[in-house]
C-alpha cells in the first residue's frame, strides 16, 4: 500500500493509533503465528517464513515492551531489512480512504528512536486525538527490543 490518505488503526493495549498506509505491512492472525513461551526474550510471537522467523512484540499502554494480554488476534509485520518485525495488537481495520485527515505536529523531548519521534501527526475527530505513528521511528523502535 502507499496511499497517504488511507490508515490502518491499530488497538494496542486499549488505545487506539494509526498507521499511515505509505509503510509496507503484512496483518497475520494469531493462528498463523508461533507464541513465544519464553516469556524473559521479549519477543511475544513469531512468524515463521521459509528459515527465518519474524518477531512480534507486545506493548502496553505506555508503549513499552509487555506480555501480550489473552485477547489479542494479529500482529502487524513492518517491512524491513533484514526481516519484518511485528506489532501484537487487539483488533486492526484499514480505515476507508479520505477517512482521516491527520495533523502535524512537533512533539516535545528527545526523539525516543534515532529515525525520530514515534508520532508525528494526529487525528482529531469528534474531540478525541488519535496517534499517528511514524513508519520508520515506529518500525526502529520495535527492532530497538531486539529479539
Amino acid at each position: 500500500m502507499s496511499d497517504t490518505n488511507q490508515y490502518l488503526r491499530l488497538e494496542v493495549a486499549g488505545h487506539s493509533y494509526l498507521l499511515p498506509s505509505v509503510q509496507r505491512y503484512t496483518i497475520e492472525q494469531r493462528d498463523n503465528l508461533t507464541e513465544n513461551l519464553d516469556h524473559a526474550s521479549g519477543v511475544a510471537a513469531w512468524r515463521i517464513v521459509r528459515n527465518d522467523r519474524w518477531p512480534a512484540y507486545a506493548l502496553d499502554g505506555a508503549l513499552r515492551l509487555a506480555r501480550a494480554t489473552p485477547q489479542w488476534q494479529r500482529a502487524v509485520f513492518l517491512e524491513g531489512s533484514p526481516h519484518m518485525v511485528g506489532l501484537i495488537v487487539d483488533d486492526v481495520q484499514l480505515l476507508p480512504r479520505g477517512a482521516v485527515t491527520a495533523t502535524p505536529f512537533t512533539p516535545l523531548g528527545p526523539s525516543p528512536t534515532g529515525e525520530g519521534h514515534l508520532f508525528v501527526n494526529a487525528w482529531v475527530n469528534a474531540g478525541r486525538v488519535t496517534l499517528v505513528f511514524s513508519p520508520p521511528a515506529l518500525l526502529g523502535y520495535l527492532r530497538s527490543l531486539g529479539g
